[in-house]
């Protein structure tokens, strides 16, 4: 008979409430109460959690930086399994690999793999968990000319359904190698581990640029053509961020140019010409610093008071996120849409401690649209832009208001942005497996049914072992 192994918590254990709760504020946690929550210090743990489940008839889920969108990181009555313990990081100059624990926090990862002047495509988000974020693709701000984070996997331990350790790669399983890298997380076992790619960083230049909010259209369409097309070492997207009046916002261009060599900071302006040369800017700030101390600016966090490591997940902002692809660029009726649906927003509050209701535009070309739509689970090589939608509110009492204005603005431009990343998950989008794996689907469906055939690991909108009647 197994048992849990651990720091296992329950609804008696101090810490539990915070232990239970996951970045996703919008969610009632007095109803969403798990059995227990095992923190994992090593792949044992892991392991005895999942054998102590199934012979428990329990269900299971999976956690890492509980980024969860809608928190299908947590259910009622299971047990959590949380691999955030397991964030040890080892470099292997010789190979130019780092076996990374899957509970690495982002920001920690890019600290800790500067100290060495290494780097991997990895969130901004400081609590990002990696695992959550390299199984579904992972973007990053040195992705455009590393890749995304899955595309530099090249192997993965985890533990599989019958809680034993499986290890993928391109040689041993290589089809749940390739479904890892992509598949999003959760669905095939619970990784333990990553060997990753790492690449040589130094100094970079990063740039915030802003523009008032009747400069929409030149800005927009400039950087639509713009961004997916510049050289691999600039990564950048543009943010439309509705205003505290109806028809006002800011519009903000964020960048990162991460150059062989210092030498090449110097174009860094030459490079931004186009976005400065769109409409005049309302403030331009460029600057040159460490990669690791970009990383803690694009995290929010202030890299001389890393206060945020001590409660790193008490941001209980109410949110709702969802995505989409746009796979050519927006004519001009679409940006007018995007513009006005913007602009029909709902009146926001308590500005100064809530993020305001927002699109964002992340480029796409360089290193990502080289890889073929099969190459990995991700199908979105050919973007020009990924399209993140996001409201935000902060009486409980708006949230149907934001969340169905959201999803309006989504459907609104379906026309011209389809599709979705996993990583945003959003249980609104009825065809949402078509809509994260499109004709990546049943090759998917096909590992699943070959590593996991009792569907074990099983979540809302979890890859299942036979496809669905819409697929």
């Amino acid at each position: 008979m197994s048992e849990l192994t651990g720091r296992v918590l329950d609804s008696s254990s101090p810490g539990w409430d915070a232990a239970r709760r996951n970045f996703r504020a919008a969610v009632d946690y007095e109803q969403l109460v798990p059995k227990s929550v095992v923190f994992c210090q090593q792949s044992r743990d892991v392991q005895n959690a999942v054998r102590w489940a199934r012979e428990k008839g329990v269900p299971l889920r999976a956690r890492s930086g509980r980024h969860s969108y809608e928190a299908y990181s947590i259910a009622e009555g299971a047990v959590v399994v949380d691999v955030s313990e397991m964030d040890e990081i080892s470099v292997d100059a010789r190979s130019g690999t780092a076996r990374i624990g899957a509970g690495v926090y982002c920001l920690d990862l890019h600290e800790q793999l500067y100290d060495v002047g290494l780097t991997i495509p990895a969130a901004s988000g400081a609590s990002v968990g990696i695992a959550g974020l390299a199984l579904g693709g992972g973007f990053g701000v040195v992705s455009r000319k590393y890749g995304l984070a899955c595309d530099n996997i090249v192997g993965v331990e985890l533990v599989d359904a019958n809680g034993d350790i499986v290890n993928a790669n391109a040689t041993e399983n290589p089809d749940l190698y390739w479904a890892c890298r992509g598949g999003g997380g959760g669905n095939f076992g619970i990784v333990t581990a990553f060997d990753f790619r790492v690449h040589p960083v130094g100094l970079v230049a990063v740039c915030n640029i802003t523009w008032q909010w009747s400069d929409f259209i030149a800005v927009a369409d400039t950087f639509q053509h713009w961004a997916p097309n510049a050289p691999d070492d600039l990564s950048t997207f543009l943010r439309f961020a509705v205003g505290s009046a109806r028809g006002a916002g800011t519009i903000t261009l964020f960048g990162q140019l991460t150059p062989d060599s210092p030498t090449q900071l110097a174009g860094f302006s030459a490079l931004l010409a186009p976005m400065l040369n769109a409409a005049p800017p309302t403030g331009v700030n460029v600057q040159m610093m460490p990669h690791s101390a970009a990383a803690a600016i694009f995290a929010g966090a202030d890299p001389k008071n890393p206060q945020w490591m001590l409660h790193p997940h008490n941001d209980r902002q109410l949110f709702k996120s969802t995505s989409a692809v746009a796979y050519e660029p927006f004519p001009l009726a679409a940006l007018n849409l995007l513009k006005t649906q913007l602009e029909l927003a709902p009146a926001q509050q308590d500005w100064e401690t809530n993020e305001p209701s927002m699109v964002q535009l992340l480029a796409g070309g360089g290193a990502p649209g080289r890889v073929p739509i099969d190459g990995t689970a991700v199908p979105h090589r050919n973007a020009v832009c990924v399209v993140q939608y996001d409201a935000y509110w902060t009486d409980p009492s708006d949230q149907r208001v934001a969340e169905d204005w959201i999803e309006g603005l989504r459907t609104a431009m379906l026309p011209y942005a389809r599709n979705a990343y996993v990583n945003y998950v959003d249980s609104r989008i009825v065809d949402y497996l078509d809509a994260y794996y499109v004709t990546n689907l049943p090759r998917l469906i096909a590992v699943k049914r070959a590593v996991d055939p009792q569907n074990f690991f099983s979540f809302p909108q979890s890859i299942p072992t036979t496809a669905p009647p819409h697929a």
